[in-house]
């Protein structure tokens, strides 16, 4: 009988071991792309102009302004422009909206585009409680790009599953 437990025991072990030993095909190319799942967008808009995202849902994002980072702010490397705007959000859905399936991503052609939070100078990234039905809420954003001052710039606007996106040139 302790045969029979140790034999099924190792069995065990030897099948879950072979389930873990999977390989992976690609290599990375080191931007962990392979870790992110890309949405393409629904809709496209401007800076300055009301886009939708999802039903009900319009997401406003002002024309970038140049921003010089605080001594405290983070995701900022000194060199990299650094553009502010002012985010409207019109939720027009009668439920609340969870700011936390909000994204906001910024590209500039191939160059990296980082968040960056500066308390000191008002932004404080995207809210952190509900968005009542019906309501607005008013932010501001900021990245930081390792590019030059009018350079392309790309924002995509995830809000759960839906995406859109704003193109213009980086202040």
């Amino acid at each position: 009988m302790k045969k029979t437990i140790i034999v099924i025991a190792l069995i065990g072990v030897l099948v879950l071991a072979g389930c873990s030993s999977k390989k992976s095909d690609g290599a990375s190319n080191g931007k962990n792309d392979d870790l992110v799942v890309t949405a393409s967008p629904s809709t496209a808009g401007g800076f300055g102009a009301p886009v939708t995202v999802g039903a009900g849902i319009t997401v406003t994002i002002s024309k970038p302004s140049t921003f010089t980072p605080g001594t405290f702010a983070s995701n900022y490397l000194p060199g990299q422009v650094a553009n502010v705007f002012t985010v409207l959000l019109k939720n027009g859905t009668t439920a609340p909206l969870d700011p936390a399936t909000i994204s906001i991503v910024a590209s500039s052609g191939e160059n990296t585009c980082s968040d960056v939070l500066d308390g000191d100078n008002g932004v404080s990234g995207t809210p952190t409680d509900p968005i009542a039905a019906g309501s607005d809420a008013n932010f501001k954003f900021a990245i930081g790009c390792d590019a030059k001052s009018g350079a392309p710039l790309h924002i995509d606007i995830t809000i759960g599953s839906e995406t859109s996106s704003i193109a213009g040139k980086l202040a």
